[in-house]
């Protein structure tokens, strides 16, 4: 109690804007450094409750069936009716971009998932791939096909992340919520989890802590730095739950849920706080971690939760910071909350503003999710779970009910303009199979692409839990719901007709890949256990910008390459052919148009001079409407 209590002395709170919220810089100690690289074989301690156990309590549990059981009742299940979808379609459909290889599956078993999976995964430009569910970390390189950890502990546990054998100060309380993210500029990853004692009836106060471990390396393997971040910093007797991770260009941002030990969700949340970290103190280990802590934020006094934090198109950038929200607990509803902060985590000086944005579509309390063998997975809550923002536009993700068949499926809102907010709603359903725990992601390939991709858990009476996905391109328009991996058995890992999905999906684009992104979801497998299933995916444009290490050239010549001015490509053309000449980087954006021409069948000769090019690595494309006719690289000296 004696480090908590020091962080209250040093609060002294600054009021901004025309509402409650309040900021304090502080700095936390660091805790220790561990190396995976070092790791020893460990038990792999992973506990799991039959019971399916809510941490804050059963009031919460409750209140929520209540609300799935009056839902079912006003808008029973009707199996066959036509997708309730709104928007316009287009046939276009995601890439996958790899299959899935046996080398993802850890002594020819599947990745075993926890209770709940809570999946959660981040990959490096490198290939470097890190995911995790509830005490387990599992790394690979997708690159070389190869473990990251060591042969004999593939799957580290979080006890052996604490280094709990040689700090005798921290007690491991069987830690819960894990969340990863890789930062593409300082080419690093972030790992946090939260500890605290107590299970079903509440966590307590007193052991709640949040610890968050930043890489020195691109490779899990190095070193990490480890900091505890108090769970109950106002020291009103809270506990932390639920974190949430997104980042700008110089700070991550964590918010977190305070709730009351013994209360439920609803009438037991205290409220929503924000850590803003320093990440060049994290990622260089500093002996002190510089934050800035957010508390008081609220709409016309009614206090806000689950602030999702937003993140950016194109990675990481300046320090502004969006947040929505909504209210998850009611029936049905037609208000989301827009939150902004602007402010260096290392500036006294703060900004917030707080604006309602309201929907054209309302969202639902989503239903119980039917799956087979007279089993159902819990939904949760109408909250937010996935958010990005380009340009001005801000896309949002959740969970809900499809009134007009009765199914629990996925709300996409679309806010057009941050400065004066509104919400374009969607529901994204099926007749057969139901949907929870969405998130999404930017997978534009060109600056100005608003394309995206919406992943997520889905299950169904005749349907075996497993997860999907949807693409939604700049034009407003969906691609039908595919199929990413079909479940091969029900789950019944509980002793209860509930089981717990998770309570999140993860998926990140690839940064240095535009047009490609990674997901982890939940999937059942043979001995009705839940797994984690990873798999890449692509834009459906991805193939057609010559990133593809599949490159055709048919009779194909370069000269001189590499090349100062003038270049040349001797190519062959099967069949008569209007073709179109790009020159594209590596990241895929178009540098330059070449012209268009018809071309008979043969051989012909393609010449022009790069000098207007600064050096570096170019795709040549020539390209027909059915077919690539030949995409070479060639360096620019």
């Amino acid at each position: 109690m004696t480090r908590l209590l020091l962080f209250v002395f040093i609060l002294p709170l600054n009021l901004f804007a025309q509402n409650s919220v309040k900021t304090v810089n502080m700095e936390i100690p660091k805790g220790w450094t561990v190396s995976p690289k070092d790791f020893k074989e460990d038990y792999s301690v992973k506990l799991e409750q039959k019971e399916a156990p809510f941490p804050s309590g059963e009031n919460a549990k409750q209140h929520i069936h209540d609300l799935k059981v009056q839902l079912e009742k006003d808008y029973p299940k009707q199996y066959g009716k036509p997708n309730a979808r709104g928007g316009r379609d287009t046939s276009d459909t995601l890439t996958v971009a790899s299959s899935f290889p046996s080398s993802f599956w850890f002594n020819q078993n599947p990745l075993s998932g926890g209770t709940p999976n809570d999946n959660a995964m981040a990959i490096a430009n490198n290939g470097n791939l890190i995911a995790s569910w509830n005490s387990q970390v599992w790394g690979y390189n997708v690159v070389a096909d190869t473990y990251l950890f060591s042969s004999i502990s593939k799957h580290p546990s979080f006890s052996q992340f604490l280094n709990i054998y040689s700090d005798t100060n921290f007690t491991l309380y069987f830690p819960f919520d894990p969340k990863l993210l890789y930062h593409p500029t300082y080419d690093r990853f972030i790992l946090v989890f939260l500890s605290a004692d107590g299970l079903g009836q509440g966590r307590d106060p007193e052991t709640s802590e949040t610890v968050i471990f930043f890489s020195s390396t691109n490779d899990p393997k190095d070193e990490w730095s480890a900091y505890r971040i108090p769970g109950d910093p106002l020291t009103y007797s809270s506990w932390a739950d639920y974190p949430q991770l997104a980042m700008n260009e110089h700070s991550v941002y964590l918010t977190l849920n305070q709730l009351y030990p013994d209360s439920g969700w609803v009438e037991g949340f205290a409220e929503t706080v924000l850590w803003q970290m320093d990440l060049e103190d994290g990622f260089t280990g500093a002996e002190n971690l510089s934050t800035k802590f957010w508390t008081g934020f609220e709409y016309e006094g009614s206090k806000l939760r689950y602030l999702r934090p937003v993140k950016t198109a194109w990675g990481p950038e300046s320090d502004t910071m969006f947040f929505v929200a909504n209210r998850p607990f009611v029936t049905t509803n037609d208000s989301f909350f827009l939150i902004r902060t602007v402010g260096d985590v290392n500036v006294a000086s703060s900004q917030v503003d707080v604006k309602l944005a309201i929907t054209d579509v309302p969202y639902w309390h989503p239903p119980y999710a039917k799956q087979a063998g007279n089993q159902e997975f819990w939904t949760n809550d109408a909250r937010c779970l996935g958010a990005v923002r380009m340009g001005k536009e801000i896309q949002f993700v959740g969970n809900t009910l499809n009134p007009e068949n009765g199914f629990a499926a996925i709300y996409h809102g679309i806010i057009d303009d941050y400065d004066n907010p509104s919400v374009t709603g969607n529901i994204i359903s099926d007749s057969e199979r139901e949907f929870g725990f969405p998130n999404m992601d930017f997978v534009g390939i060109s600056e100005g692409d608003k394309d995206v991709a919406i992943f997520f858990n889905h299950t169904g009476i005749s349907t075996f839990a497993g997860n999907s996905a949807v693409y939604f391109n700049s034009e407003r328009e969906y691609g039908p719901v595919q199929w990413i991996k079909k479940g091969e058995a029900f789950v019944n890992a509980m002793n209860s007709a509930q089981e717990r999905w998770g309570d999140y999906t993860a998926i990140q684009r690839k940064f240095d890949e535009p047009g490609k992104f990674w997901v982890s979801g939940y999937w059942g497998y043979g001995n009705n256990r839940p797994g984690s299933w990873i798999a890449e995916l692509a834009n459906p444009d991805y193939e057609s910008v010559g990133i593809s290490e599949e490159i055709k050239s048919n009779q194909m010549h370069v000269f001189p390459n590499p090349v100062m001015e003038f270049v040349s490509f001797e190519f062959d053309v099967e069949k008569q052919a209007e073709v179109n000449f790009e020159i594209r980087d590596l990241n895929g954006r178009k540098v330059a148009d070449l012209g268009r021409d018809q071309l008979s069948a043969g051989s012909h000769v393609l010449s022009f001079d790069l000098s207007p090019l600064s050096a570096g690595v170019y795709i040549v494309q020539a390209k027909s409407v059915n077919d690539v006719v030949f995409q070479e690289k060639v360096v620019k000296q």
